[in-house]
């Protein structure tokens, strides 16, 4: 079910749902880099940890504090 959010709101909300199923398995995030390329990164390990470090280290617009020319633009919770 997609709800009308912000990318990192919806992000919070997926990963709630996913919690209350179980847990995450995967978490895939596109990220655009200052150079405008997208790279994908896929966590298989320490998912709660990556989860974690997505919601602190990225403000609410999902760019990165330390260099807000990275940005998530998108993300898979498996």
């Amino acid at each position: 079910m997609m709800v009308d959010l912000m990318l990192k709101e919806q992000f919070d909300y997926e990963v709630q749902l996913v919690y209350e199923d179980g847990g995450p398995k995967i978490v895939v995030v596109a990220v655009k880099l200052p150079s405008g390329a997208i790279e994908i990164i896929t966590n298989t390990d320490d998912l709660e940890g990556k989860l974690k470090y997505y919601k602190v280290a990225y403000d609410d617009e999902f760019r990165l504090k330390a260099n807000p020319a990275v940005q998530i633009v998108n993300f898979m919770i498996v």
